[in-house]
């Protein structure tokens, strides 16, 4: 194989790597298996030269968490998950610290790892180029390193290698951020959503398919769990009052031909004990999704009886 083969195969095989981590991530695969995937497609590029590590910054922005460095003894990276960052701090806090790349060319001489030289040494380790992964906001992420097993700088492939992962590497961490802060928001708002009791749900007006992101409809309803959300077509002929129907299906028009918000207020007949109670829908046609030729309403339910009697 010549030259231009082999560097032809070097890169369909970093391709490869990198469109298999973020398949992974897409697929809702665990953060620290897509990283994983990443530092190994590195250090197969490297064809052994190198050992990758990738840490995370901590949510104060202060330490560095293991990632993932499969290649690095468990108890090195052991040693240093959690270390807090600094101007002195081996290369990877050093980094983190000052937001840009530190080379290491050897760890038994360099002030940087004056800390942490000893732990380095033991485990092989002579060498450590690190490098900030970071956001589209500049901040700082975590890092990518890789260690050699003697004194060494990174050569020209190396850097642009790295340069590589490290950007897939940041788009896969901010990702798995943003969609950690929404989970925790969505919970956040489920639990006082139940706390304040209020149901939230989606309507697919066309497929009359409904679906409910907490518990409170069920309550609502006065209908048991194990039974599917109510759609629209159940709603009008097993719930709702007969005098409330033509003004539901009023409302429903209302939105749909504006495509704004929709507020229906009418009364039911709970099914787990067969009292009357008023409810209120306020909702929001998706436009979003009536871009895409589907009218999908968002909305909340909530039991108003208290409020304005049935």
């Amino acid at each position: 194989m010549d030259l231009a083969d082999a560097t032809s195969a070097k890169s369909s095989s970093l391709l490869t790597g990198q469109n298999h981590a973020l398949e992974l991530a897409v697929g809702g695969a665990p953060l620290a298996e897509v990283l994983e995937v990443l530092v190994h497609t590195a250090e197969t590029q490297s064809e052994g030269s190198f050992a990758g590590s990738i840490l995370l910054m901590s949510e104060d922005g202060k330490h560095l968490l293991h990632g993932a460095a499969p290649s690095l003894p468990d108890a090195y990276n052991a040693a240093i998950d959690g270390i807090a960052i600094g101007p002195r701090v081996g290369s990877c806090g050093t980094a983190a610290h000052f937001g840009h790349a530190i080379y290491v060319t050897d760890i038994a001489r360099d002030p940087l790892w004056a800390d942490f030289r000893d732990l380095a040494l033991q485990h092989g380790l002579r060498a450590c180029w690190s490098t900030p992964i970071v956001a589209k906001d500049n901040s700082v992420l975590g890092t990518l390193a890789i260690y050699y097993r003697e004194p060494r700088g990174p050569s020209e492939s190396d850097r642009e290698m790295v340069k590589l992962i490290g950007n897939t590497a940041a788009l896969v961490i901010e990702n798995a951020r943003l969609h950690a802060r929404l989970h925790d928001e969505n919970y956040r708002a489920r639990l006082a959503a139940d706390a304040g009791g209020i149901g939230f749900f989606t309507w697919e007006v066309t497929s009359d398919l409904v679906s409910w992101q907490n518990e409170r409809p069920y309550e609502i309803f006065g209908i048991d769990r194990s039974e599917p959300p109510i759609n629209a077509q159940r709603f009008v002929t097993e719930f709702l009052e007969a005098e409330d129907q033509e003004p539901f299906a009023a409302a429903v028009a209302r939105a749909l031909e504006g495509g704004t918000s929709f507020r229906f207020a009418g009364r039911i007949r709970r099914k787990s004990d067969g009292a009357i109670r008023r409810v209120e829908f306020t909702g929001q046609v998706d436009p979003e999704a009536r871009q895409r030729g589907v009218d999908r309403v968002v909305g909340i339910a909530a039991d108003v009886t208290a409020r304005q009697p049935a």
